[in-house]
């Protein structure tokens, strides 16, 4: 067996023994993990120093709706808030959709339970005088949350529904950002980052 067979061999058995938070990060790069928001080497040889300064660089256009707007404060808090002050460079589009289904019902026919299946799309654009897709979500994120209806106690049925679209937001957000993360990786790599900035 070659060596680089040996190493891959080597790096494959060592993740799947879980191995790799005892020997340490420094190991990974050897295996071809490199660290989502770590620096970024281009095609033509130069360090980029990674993509928290691009993420903080991206605007997240409006979403409609109550869910919309805890969204977008969620997507701005992580993505905006990551470096403060950096100049706009980017238009993150999201558009969320909501499916609602009821699980349980009470012997007299009220609503005891209901799930909410929830499908979020997004399109990064760049803020040039004529705006270029960038990336888009490959596929819809689909998430699942329910919610008890207690009987006769409307706040904690509010209560409980708001903490369900809590979930719903925070988990959809980090999905968002993960693979907006991902798509401006490989468009730093490619060289076409950190272009001229638009307020």
């Amino acid at each position: 067996m070659s060596r680089a067979g040996s190493s891959t061999s080597w790096c494959r058995r060592a993740a799947l023994r879980g191995a790799f938070p005892i020997i340490g990060t420094g190991f990974l790069a050897g295996c071809g993990f490199r660290p989502l928001y770590g620096a970024v080497e281009t095609e033509s040889g130069a360090v980029e120093p990674g993509v928290v300064a691009e993420l903080a660089a991206v605007r997240v256009g409006h979403i409609g709706e109550r869910f919309g707007q805890l969204l977008r404060r969620d997507l701005q808090r992580r993505l905006e808030g990551s470096a403060p002050g950096t100049p706009l460079r980017y238009d993150l589009s999201v558009a969320v959709s909501f499916a609602a289904e009821v699980l349980g019902y009470r012997r007299d026919g009220s609503v005891s339970r209901v799930r909410y299946t929830t499908s979020g799309t997004w399109t990064l654009l760049s803020r040039d005088a004529t705006p270029q897709v960038i990336a888009r979500s490959p596929l819809p994120y689909r998430t699942i949350d329910s919610f008890n209806v207690p009987d006769l106690q409307f706040f904690s049925a509010d209560t409980s529904r708001e903490a369900m679209e809590r979930r719903i937001v925070e988990s959809v957000g980090e999905e968002i950002v993960r693979e907006v993360a991902i798509a401006l990786r490989s468009y730093l790599a490619d060289g076409r980052g950190s272009g001229p900035s638009a307020s």
